[in-house]
């Protein structure tokens, strides 16, 4: 700390030297408390403020500059690593590292006209005078209220025991019994690479067991590409669902029980008609998503890579996820809030999802997921005589299913 003082003093006094007069000081250099009359005051009258924090939390500097700038209407030049860059739509962002890019904003900030200048404060000054403290604190209040609810009613939610989805199973007799497992954080512990999510054998052998059960058809949902899932799953006679629901294929014992049925290759509605066989028994649902999007995604993905130490992209057939399991955890955190809300305006226009998962952001097709897939092996299963569904998963993605 004293180093930087030294440093900051040394760098005020060569500038003041070389570009002071008698009359004028380019810089005046505060280092000592003042009052909040006094801080208002130097807020109010300078045409910009500059912050360059590379590590904040809230920054209430540039929310106090705003409220004190009705007149002029004074340009905010606000790090990109401050919290409030996240809201202060209007500010000039800057990464403050970057000393041209600082250097190019303080520029544009000291030469933007006055009607640009009134209309950044309009959006600056609207969202301060909003969001006050006391909107905060009832905003929080209300939010503990829905959360003591909705964990008085998780409370109350019956655990399935054990025993008794045994003796159900049991007592199918000639009815065909489906089960439907999630993957990632069920079947297997989430992994930060998809290549490090293989199966155990206990859990092959498990499958493997369950599909061997007289009228019993196993479908495993997951997020994982359709190759990982056929490699990991071969020689095991379950049904698959990949990338979310994108990608679904049906186990051979299901494939007997439609024979002869309104299955895959029978009269289908509406709904189901939005399907596309592939090879080795696929079918995907996505067939009328325009590819092109990812050409939009992509490179903002490769932008928040690029600045996020530890993060990196999983390109799926149609999905794309970034994920950010490695990196810090606040930063990361931080990183994939600011990353939707820029996918948020962007593919405003798109029918598309963005979906916050477990340490990933992930841009999918719109109306696609896991309980989709499911409907549709339902209609492909409806004239099969089915007695007994068991779905079991680990987590609000799941829900739906």
């Amino acid at each position: 700390y004293k180093q930087l003082i030294s440093s900051v003093n040394e760098l005020v006094g060569r500038i003041n030297g070389r570009f002071g007069t008698v009359e004028y000081t380019p810089i005046h250099f505060l280092h000592k408390s003042v009052t909040f009359t006094e801080l208002v005051s130097l807020y109010a009258v300078s045409d910009v403020c500059l912050i360059t924090s590379t590590r904040d939390g809230m920054n209430l500097v540039s929310y106090e500059y705003v409220a004190s700038q009705q007149q002029r209407h004074g340009v905010l030049v606000l790090s990109e690593f401050a919290g409030a860059a996240q809201s202060l739509n209007g500010a000039l962002i800057v990464n403050s590292w970057n000393i041209e890019e600082v250097s190019a904003a303080i520029n544009q900030a000291l030469s933007m006209s006055a009607e640009q200048r009134e209309s950044n404060f309009n959006k600056l000054h609207k969202y301060v005078s909003k969001y006050t403290a006391a909107y905060w604190g009832m905003s929080f209040i209300e939010e503990l209220k829905r959360v003591s609810l909705v964990a008085d009613e998780l409370a109350q939610l019956p655990v399935l025991p054990g025993a008794l989805a045994a003796s159900k199973f049991q007592k199918c007799g000639d009815r065909v019994r489906l089960l439907v497992m999630d993957y990632d954080g069920t079947l297997s512990a989430t992994r930060p690479i998809p290549e490090f999510a293989r199966p155990s054998p206990l859990t092959l052998s498990t499958l493997r067991r369950l599909a061997e059960q007289p009228n019993t058809l196993v479908y495993v949902l997951s997020g994982r590409t359709r190759a990982h899932m056929h490699a990991w799953f071969r020689g095991i006679d379950l049904g698959l669902v990949a990338e979310h629901g994108l990608f679904y294929r049906h186990p051979q014992a299901a494939l007997e029980y439609m024979q002869g049925s309104p299955g895959p290759s029978g009269p289908l509605d509406d709904d189901a008609q939005e399907r596309e066989k592939l090879a080795d028994g696929w079918y995907t649902l996505a067939q009328h998503t325009d590819p092109q999007w990812r050409d939009t995604v992509l490179p903002l993905f490769q932008h928040y890579t690029e600045r996020t130490p530890g993060s990196f992209i999983e390109e799926k057939e149609i999905d794309l996820t970034w994920h950010y399991r490695n990196t810090d955890p606040e930063f990361g955190l931080w990183q994939a809030n600011e990353l939707k809300m820029n996918l948020e305006r962007v593919l405003a226009h798109l029918p598309l999802t963005i979906v916050n998962g477990d340490k990933t952001v992930e841009v999918r097709p719109a109306r696609i997921d896991k309980a989709h897939a499911l409907r549709t092996i339902r209609r492909d299963l409806a004239k099969v005589d089915v007695g007994f569904v068991l779905a079991v998963g680990d987590g609000r993605g799941d829900e739906s299913v």
